[in-house]
């Protein structure tokens, strides 16, 4: 399988949290890469295997990969695209309970797109609406969600969910000069948490960061109380062995 892994570093002076983070987010890894392409907006692009494809594959590793499966997902939250209009959220419930998940990411999500095209995706129903009622469905069926939002009206709709972390995405816009400055991502990640801790929501607010930027927490922006790392490959055997 292509995967994409996205780890979460947490602050190390942050108190315990109710529902312990996940070490990682996992993601289907985009079909077409380039050098100038980040994996963050590449991941948007239609030729990106579906999320249906991704947990069917989990559900029917052979029993030693299973085995593997159970014990690492258990501490890494799936990422899916949610507003997939053909996803089957019943039969993702079943497949990935199966494979050992317990937490689910929107991620990627729409809420990267730019404003324009946002709004066609919410002319047809496939929009950070349909995401977050998706999100809702996990919630209920028992497993605990990540929340990836871009924006504080994005920030405000998830909060009724009681996610187990908000995560600040950048927009492709913001990606046109290349990977954000932390300037822009502390900028937003600030609105944000004024709109969640507003709301009385208490829980880990995480932004995108690098590696070498995950490393060294001082440089985070004040609000953040983790980052999660720019996606890299998941080495095969570091699934199955």
């Amino acid at each position: 399988m292509n995967l994409l892994i996205w780890r979460i570093v947490g602050r190390a002076s942050a108190p315990a949290q109710r529902r312990p983070l996940p070490s990682a987010v996992l993601t289907v890894g985009p079909a077409f890469r380039h050098e100038s392409l980040p994996p963050e907006v590449a991941l948007l692009l239609p030729t990106t295997a579906g999320a249906d494809g991704l947990s069917a594959a989990l559900a029917t590793m052979p029993a030693t990969g299973l085995a593997t499966g159970l014990e690492r997902f258990a501490d890494r939250a799936l990422g899916l695209f949610l507003a997939d209009p053909f996803l089957n959220i019943a039969g993702q419930v079943s497949r990935l309970r199966r494979a050992g998940v317990t937490s689910v990411a929107n991620l990627p999500t729409v809420e990267q797109q730019d404003v324009d095209f946002a709004q066609q995706l919410a002319d047809v129903g496939l929009d950070f609406t349909r995401e977050v009622d998706h999100l809702g469905r996990f919630r209920r069926a028992g497993f605990n969600v990540i929340a990836a939002v871009a924006g504080t009206a994005a920030a405000a709709a998830v909060r009724p969910l009681d996610p187990q972390a908000v995560v600040v995405i950048p927009r492709i816009a913001d990606f046109a000069a290349g990977f954000p400055s932390f300037r822009r991502r502390g900028a937003i990640a600030r609105e944000v948490a004024a709109t969640v801790r507003a709301a009385g929501w208490q829980g880990p607010l995480l932004g995108l960061a690098t590696a070498g930027e995950a490393a060294h927490e001082t440089l985070w922006p004040e609000v953040l109380d983790g980052v999660l790392c720019r996606p890299e490959p998941l080495p095969a055997q570091d699934l199955i062995p």
